[in-house]
């Protein structure tokens, strides 16, 4: 099933949570909606589940105008941060719950249910817990069954808000890693919210980077760290370094004091700058180190340069070694590629 936001805007009192937002997923997609606290992404997921009403705008699925469908009518699923599960209830029944609700005529026989719960435990890999109660499951079981009660009712749209917000980073990676593979084998059209940038590069099919109500640029993982639409996408996807600089015919270039006509604003990723004890072209600047963090497989190293500004830069381990870095050496800086916005 397809969704298309058009125009939707949204107040909360004085407070505009969205500002005339459009966006489409396509059938089968599954897109992250990406933003710090504040943006507008959880309000938009909510308007599209149909828990929330635009003020302006309309919601369509498939085509259909769902703007004023009930939640019942619009068939997603929605999986919430913090699990939401039934305590008193064993992994089936809580699995089963959307299902055993529905009215006489509508709801599948005890040996459907059954069958289909199953698969489903299978399918999240859980088959073995059936009958054990949510406190005896960890966090990251315990989201794979809120997973499973949301797509028991075979949602046409499955909807999720900060499905790995609540766990530890490593059952986060490995848990948004089986989300990808478990996309991949059911195809159902998917939105989920996230502020982490990782997570949304690497499991989502597009990107969409929300600020301030506001939709900042949609893409695939590449289009938007590679080549980002404005300053706060290149500031927000991930560590980069800030430096202030000129353009001219094109080309940027490092003026620390640069002011007026043609200013801009330059950023650099940490692994697109090198070190070297000699300076190396037009862009390298002066630089003192001063703390080094050699532990995993980049070694970042925090600097300040010659104008007083602290700059991170990321090496490898042979790079790293080659250098022989010490605190508080002396050293020279150079960008390797720099992108420019002018203010």
């Amino acid at each position: 099933m397809s969704i298309e936001v058009r125009n939707v805007s949204k107040n909360f009192g004085t407070f505009a949570a969205l500002t005339d937002v459009s966006l489409t997923v396509a059938t089968g997609e599954l897109v992250a909606l990406l933003g710090p606290s504040g943006s507008g992404k959880t309000t938009l997921l909510r308007i599209i589940a149909g828990m929330e009403d635009p003020d302006s705008g309309s919601v369509l699925l498939e085509g259909e105008d769902a703007t004023t469908q009930r939640i019942q009518q619009r068939k997603v699923g929605f999986v919430f941060q913090h699990y939401a599960l039934f305590r008193h209830m064993t992994v089936f029944d809580n699995i089963a719950f959307g299902l055993n609700v529905r009215p006489r005529g509508l709801r599948p026989s005890k040996e459907e249910i059954r069958d289909r719960v199953m698969r489903l435990l299978r399918l999240v890999q859980l088959d073995r817990m059936a009958d054990r109660r949510p406190a005896q499951l960890s966090g990251g079981q315990r989201q794979r069954v809120a997973l499973a009660r949301a797509l028991a009712v075979e949602p046409k749209v499955l909807l999720l808000d900060e499905p790995f917000g609540a766990l530890d980073a490593k059952v986060r990676k490995e848990l948004r890693r089986w989300l990808r593979r478990l996309h991949d084998e059911i195809h159902v059209t998917s939105v989920f919210v996230t502020h982490d940038q990782e997570e949304a590069l690497e499991v989502a099919d597009r990107v969409v980077v929300m600020n301030e109500g506001r939709i900042e640029q949609v893409g695939t993982s590449e289009d938007v760290y590679h080549h980002p639409a404005n300053p706060f996408v290149y500031n927000f996807l991930g560590d980069v370094n800030l430096f202030h600089g000129r353009v001219e015919n094109g080309q940027p270039y490092l003026h620390p004091g640069a002011e007026g006509e043609g200013h801009a604003l330059v950023f650099v990723r940490p692994h697109l700058l090198d070190i070297q004890h000699e300076p190396s072209g037009e862009h390298s600047f002066k630089a003192r180190v001063t703390h080094i963090n050699p532990a995993g497989p980049v070694v970042k190293v925090e600097l300040i340069s010659e104008w007083g500004q602290p700059v991170q830069v990321n090496l490898t381990q042979e790079r790293y070694r080659e250098l022989r870095l010490q605190k508080d050496a002396s050293v020279y800086v150079i960008p390797r590629e720099l992108k420019a916005f002018i203010e």
